[in-house]
């Protein structure tokens, strides 16, 4: 067979440059060099490329996570303005109770000094006037003399803590007032109240009628007689 001498095609590239003054210079560039460079070239075409695609994912990433950043901003800022306006009514409403509690503590502090005042044997022991005389013998005591249809009321607001026999008035009714204070009635009438009752100030002890015109009234504080006429007010 006859055999036929095959050659391998070589390219070259002219690249042909225009002087100012009309000559032409020729550079010429086989294919070797061309596929070196083109070579090159689609390398640093691809790289480009890739970081063009790599630079856009990143920035799409970065703006998604400004937005998202945003949007919890947002979210955080209407939050804190809620609790703000939370916080103000909280601190009105404590305010309020604070000012609640403190007129209530006023409140019970004069309603407890009110019955702390009433609860004292201070009050005149009878409804209407009458002499008066210190005893002259015993324990501190007060001997009154009023007209019939009088009434013997108690001095404060108290518990009787006894009804008894008396041997010089013939009944004894003793009032206790709290805070170690007592109020010792004495008469020969009929006692109008009983042993175990809480009474009121001026409430009604004995009804004087002609035959039980005095009474002997004593104060005892922490069990030991005291001068009536330290507490007692005349005028009423």
């Amino acid at each position: 067979m006859e055999r036929r001498s095959r050659r391998k095609s070589r390219y070259t590239l002219v690249l042909i440059a225009e002087k100012g003054d009309g000559t032409m210079n020729k550079h010429a560039m086989n294919s070797a060099v061309f596929g070196v460079f083109a070579a090159i070239f689609f390398v640093s075409f691809i790289v480009l490329a890739c970081k063009t695609v790599y630079d856009s994912i990143i920035i799409k990433d970065i703006r998604e996570e400004v937005v998202e950043q945003s949007v919890t901003i947002n979210n955080l800022t209407d939050e804190n303005e809620a609790l703000s306006v939370e916080n103000a009514t909280l601190t009105n409403k404590i305010g309020v109770l604070s000012q609640t509690v403190s007129l209530k503590a006023e409140a019970e502090d004069a309603l407890s000094q009110e019955t702390i005042e009433n609860a004292l044997p201070k009050g005149f022991p009878l409804s209407g006037s009458a002499t008066m005389k210190e005893a002259e013998e015993g324990d501190p005591m007060l001997v009154f003399t009023a007209s019939p249809g009088t009434n013997v009321i108690t001095s404060g607001t108290g518990t009787v803590v006894s009804v008894d026999m008396d041997e010089i008035y013939g009944t004894k009714v003793v009032l206790d007032h709290g805070n170690g204070y007592q109020s010792v009635y004495r008469n020969n009438g009929t006692a109008l109240v009983k042993n175990g009752e809480t009474l009121g100030k001026g409430y009604i002890i004995f009804s004087l009628g002609d035959d039980n015109q005095e009474l002997g009234y004593q104060i005892m504080q922490n069990d030991q007689y005291i001068d009536p006429m330290t507490l007692i007010d005349i005028n009423g």
